[in-house]
């Protein structure tokens, strides 16, 4: 029974017939079953070892080949030499910021702890393993900033402390899950920015309650611009009011105004445009500037023009066209003015307008001077 198992060990493994063979070839006058048991057995040992070392072999390369293969027609791009972005942490939020700054084509690279799908930012260069050991692989000394996104607070903190050792010169931008970790943090490290997610989204919510349409925000000199968007009615704060007024008085930066019923709309617009209802503006503003706008408060006016006299009969005419354009008044209004020099004009102004209003009748031969209303000095 013994040799009838040996047998078919040999017939089904192969491998170690051979050796038998030459054994009773070498000693004919010793059967086989003279043979040790203990050779038999270690023989047909080293026969399954040696099929298991096979396939494994076998798989290892299989899967090398056609991981290289899978990697050769899907590689991303090296990584930048210099003025780069470079983004630890690809969450969601990660993934989202380096897809803005790839709309904005900014060189970047991106670390994260496993390995992204192929289809999640393909363009970008990616390292793939231990955060530490990753710092050395991106060009940290050349790079622009560093942005870390991790869900860790002491560790996106603990890598920016490892980056900033590396590379001071380079920006710091570190997110922070809890607002007050961020109002300690930040003192202590001025040369990052310390960002909370939750303050931030917390500042649009209140600003999206007044009704308006925040768009998109950023974080400047500490503190949060908005990007929002108007829609002018009737009985709006904003309703008839020239972009200059608006500007100033609400502290807020007019970027783009559509008219109402036109196709075209106006980038950085003209500060003299007045709106009305239907149109659409688009500003930056801090929440303050939206409150202030929500409640109709504007600061006040405290500046006037003082028109000494016009040099030329045409200076009366511009002059008057010049004084409609830059405070809104009606034309009979102002070619009074003009008709009965020298005269302050009776509409107070910001100081903004005021100047500009001197420089525009300057250019066209009219004496003007801004006159403060609080002190009643004046300034050419």
């Amino acid at each position: 029974m013994q040799e009838a198992f040996y047998a078919t060990a040999v017939l089904l493994l192969g491998g170690y017939g051979d050796l038998f063979g030459g054994v009773e070839f070498r000693s004919q006058s010793e059967p086989s079953d003279h043979i040790p048991w203990w050779l038999r057995l270690f023989s047909l040992g080293l026969t399954l070892t040696g099929q298991a070392f096979v396939g494994v072999l076998y798989a290892l390369v299989t899967d090398a080949l056609v991981t290289s293969r899978f990697q050769f027609f899907n590689s991303r791009p090296p990584v930048p030499q210099r003025n780069h972005v470079v983004i630890i942490g690809l969450n969601r939020l990660g993934q989202k910021v380096a897809a803005l700054l790839q709309e904005l084509n900014q060189p970047l690279v991106g670390i994260h702890d496993t390995t992204l799908d192929q289809g999640t930012l393909p363009d970008m260069p990616l390292i793939v393993g231990n955060t530490a050991e990753a710092l050395t692989k991106v060009n940290l000394y050349r790079a622009k900033s560093i942005v870390l996104l991790g869900d860790d607070n002491m560790e996106n903190l603990e890598i920016g402390l490892m980056a900033h050792a590396m590379n001071p010169a380079t920006s710091l931008i570190i997110r922070s899950q809890d607002r007050h970790f961020s109002d300690n943090i930040a003192p202590l490290f001025p040369y990052a920015q310390v960002l909370c997610g939750a303050a931030l989204s917390a500042e649009v919510f209140a600003c999206a309650a007044f009704g308006e349409n925040v768009l998109s925000l950023f974080h400047l000199s500490e503190k949060i611009v908005m990007v929002t968007e108007y829609k002018i009615e009737e009985d709006d704060t904003l309703n008839g009011l020239l972009l200059s007024e608006i500007a100033s008085g609400y502290s807020v930066v007019p970027i783009i105004y559509h008219k109402y019923q036109r196709d075209n709309y106006s980038l950085m617009p003209w500060y003299d445009v007045k709106l009305y209802a239907g149109d659409r503006l688009i500003v930056l503003a801090t929440s303050s500037s939206l409150q202030r706008i929500e409640w109709g408060e504007m600061l006040p006016r405290l500046w006037q023009v003082q028109i000494e006299k016009a040099l030329t009969t045409n200076a009366i005419i511009y002059g008057a066209e010049e004084i409609v354009l830059i405070t809104g008044c009606s034309l009979a209004t102002a070619r009074q003015w003009m008709n009965n020099l020298p005269g302050m004009l009776p509409i107070p102004l910001y100081k903004h307008q005021a100047q500009r209003l001197v420089r525009a009748l300057t250019k066209i031969q009219v004496l003007a001077n801004v006159i403060f209303i609080g002190q009643g000095s004046s300034s050419t």
